[in-house]
């Protein structure tokens, strides 16, 4: 009996935590009025305040709402009302040197205040909009996009995408 439960042990250690675990936070909903969701798994989620963000998260602002997101490394984004985003990439892994930040932005607003990823590693974090990319230099900025397919409409943004 002891040897069956020693093994069922071993199982659920190397089977069921590493699938429990692969979807790691890369941050937190602080501040919220109105809604903010998140598209994950082809599911739209609605968050609330302490609720997780995750890489690949499509997040999305409600009309007359804004949202603030406070990641691992202490980089702040705020979000203005209608506004569309998805986290690409997010790496925070200084023990190992792994420092990422990749963002498209695809409507609306959103501030940026620089945490220890833009601070010690300021070529590892981009955000990209239909027209542009912005390589962080600064610890700050604002930034509007247009509604994506308005500007897909007048201009074929993201061309190449």
């Amino acid at each position: 009996m002891q040897k069956l439960f020693i093994i069922l042990l071993i199982i659920q250690v190397f089977y069921v935590l590493p699938s429990q675990g692969s979807e790691l936070s890369i941050g937190k909903i602080k501040t919220l009025k109105g809604t903010i969701s998140a598209i994950r798994d082809s599911r739209e989620i609605q968050l609330n305040i302490g609720d997780s963000v995750y890489q690949n998260d499509d997040l999305r602002t409600g009309v007359n709402s804004a949202a603030g997101i406070i990641f691992e490394d202490d980089t702040i984004l705020s979000l203005g009302p209608q506004t569309e985003l998805v986290v690409d990439e997010y790496l925070f892994t200084p023990e190992k040197g792994g420092l990422s930040m990749f963002i498209r932005m695809l409507r609306g607003t959103a501030s940026y205040i620089s945490g220890i990823i833009g601070h010690q590693s300021p070529e590892s974090v981009k955000f990209q909009m239909p027209d542009a990319i912005i390589a962080i230099r600064g610890t700050h900025f604002l930034v509007r996009v247009k509604e994506y397919y308005e500007c897909l409409e007048k201009h074929k943004c993201f061309s190449g995408n």
